[in-house]
């Protein structure tokens, strides 16, 4: 098990040895057969990273916490972690919320990437909507979604309104593409408001938002106002990408219902409306 002393020196130290010291580490206890098992949540290899820096930090930010601290996300320990995680947790409990995926929990994963968080919380027992525009991160996610059950894959992104826009490109780090209006080494991709997807679906549940989509947080929340406002899912946003995130995002929230509780922390922003 890492201990706290252990984790705040490996995050604070950024040179490229270190990370992949850390890498081989992570590697030694959960890689094998080309395959990530982190105690039963599984992943692909994602071979456009040989440093493992990408890796480490999703183990980190996604399933530390799951593979180290018996899935508790009690706020005394997460506060301690929110000092030295890259990015923080995707869960969060106090007294007054508990954000933390539940067993039939229906979950949007905004930003799904290869599909670290779909997997784990198709792990604890929910089905997963993965929204995932970008084409060269696709086939890693087919992958999570084929090792992993109750996945399904959207390839969209998530906005305000609903519109084709441009991706920005970058092979070597794909987990920090962009919906840019530069069509210079860019993808064409399709955006859908979360309001639209659920009516077109026809679906009457959202219990778990979880939201790492390089800045477009906020027009994601402002394309999910019914939602927000009818089915009240529990949010686990990150407010890292702007200045103005942590104010903005929690405005936008509680304009679309003021009952929403808000914990704001250093790059995370969880949010429950409590029955």
């Amino acid at each position: 098990m890492l201990t706290l002393l252990g984790l705040k020196h490996g995050i604070q130290t950024a040179d490229k040895l270190k990370w992949i010291k850390h890498s081989n580490s992570l590697k030694k206890k959960y890689f094998k057969d080309e395959i990530w098992n982190f105690n039963g949540i599984r992943l692909p290899d994602y071979k456009p990273d040989p440093t493992g820096w990408l890796m480490y930090s999703i183990y980190m930010d996604t399933l530390f916490v799951f593979c180290n601290h018996k899935d508790d996300y009690n706020c005394i320990l997460i506060d301690k972690l929110d000092n030295y995680l890259i990015d923080g947790t995707y869960g969060y409990k106090n007294n007054n919320i508990d954000v933390t995926v539940k067993k039939n929990d229906i979950v949007i994963d905004a930003g799904a990437w290869i599909g670290d968080f779909s997997a784990y919380a198709a792990f604890k027992g929910a089905k997963v909507y993965a929204f995932e525009p970008c084409k060269n991160t696709i086939e890693y996610l087919k992958k999570t979604e084929e090792l992993n059950q109750n996945i399904q894959i959207i390839e969209k992104g998530l906005g305000d309104k609903n519109c084709k826009s441009y991706l920005s490109n970058n092979n070597s780090n794909s987990v920090s593409n962009k919906i840019t209006e530069n069509s210079v080494d860019s993808e064409v991709i399709e955006i859908i408001t979360l309001d639209d997807f659920v009516t077109e679906n026809n679906i009457e549940k959202i219990d778990f938002i979880k939201a790492d989509i390089e800045g477009y947080e906020r027009y994601m929340l402002l394309g999910a106002t019914e939602v927000l406002k009818k089915l009240c899912p529990k949010l686990a946003i990150c407010t890292y990408h702007f200045p103005d995130d942590p104010e903005v995002l929690a405005r936008i929230i509680l304009e679309a219902n003021p009952n929403y509780k808000i914990v704001q922390k250093r790059k995370k922003l969880y949010a429950m409306v409590k029955s």
